[in-house]
């Protein structure tokens, strides 16, 4: 009978097992330390050929996954780091154009308000000065007025005739007039005052030179200085609004 020699042959395979705990950097060194190992220590670690192509192959396998997932994580963060820049700067835009945008519409409010309050001194300083230019015309009218007043007894006068235009002959009157222009009236009067028309003279010192008041029985009619001064102020005014 024949005998089966069974021998035990035992074939030593080194296994790399990546340090789990070790950076990234210090795993992808540990790669290039082996392979810069003498070829004389790397041959030792190997029995036979078989075991050296399984290693490399293993190695290979290794780098290139390892290098694989490298660059596809350094894309990917690459990637979210520049949308994560990018997001904030638009953020970032869009606050500060809101600020200036803001703050520019505030702006143009104050300037907006402040036109609209100079637009409104200088119409109140023009119709100021139209109005300071109308009382200094109006008070050297006065002044001229009363300087022909004093110098022209014919004034009132010609006040009576006109008054007389509009009252009904026969009709009596009395007419006030200033004291100092009584005696001139008295003496002028007759000339233009038919027979039939009833006058009486009456000097009253609250009748200012140039003015007369004129009574009649439907009425008076005042044509004193003052009334006539105060209707040409009315009328003035009325036409410079």
């Amino acid at each position: 009978m024949s005998k089966i020699l069974k021998t035990k042959r035992s074939i030593d395979v080194p296994i790399i097992t990546p340090d789990i705990g070790s950076s990234e950097n210090e795993v992808f060194q540990s790669i290039f330390e082996i392979k810069l190992e003498p070829e004389s220590k790397t041959k030792n670690k190997f029995k036979s050929p078989e075991d050296k192509l399984k290693n490399e192959a293993f190695e290979k396998g290794y780098k290139e996954g390892f290098n694989k997932g490298y660059l596809e994580g350094y894309k990917k963060g690459h990637k979210e780091g520049f949308e994560k820049g990018k997001k904030e700067a638009e953020e970032k835009y869009k606050k500060l154009e809101e600020k200036l945008g803001k703050e520019f519409e505030e702006k143009f409010k104050t300037i907006e308000i402040f036109l609209k309050n100079a637009e409104k001194e200088i119409q109140e300083l023009i119709i100021n000065l139209d109005k300071e230019i109308l009382d200094l015309a109006l008070n050297i009218a006065n002044k001229l007025i009363l300087k022909e007043i004093k110098i022209n007894p014919e004034i009132p006068l010609r006040i009576i005739r006109e008054a007389l235009n509009y009252i009904v002959e026969g009709t009596e009157l009395n007419i006030k007039v200033n004291p100092e222009e009584y005696k001139f009236l008295e003496k002028n009067l007759a000339k233009y005052v038919p027979p039939s028309q009833k006058i009486k003279l009456i000097p009253d010192e609250s009748i200012s030179k140039g003015g007369v008041f004129i009574e009649t029985s439907l009425g008076v009619i005042d044509a004193t200085f003052e009334k006539r001064w105060k209707k040409l102020l009315d009328t003035l005014l009325k036409d410079e609004s």
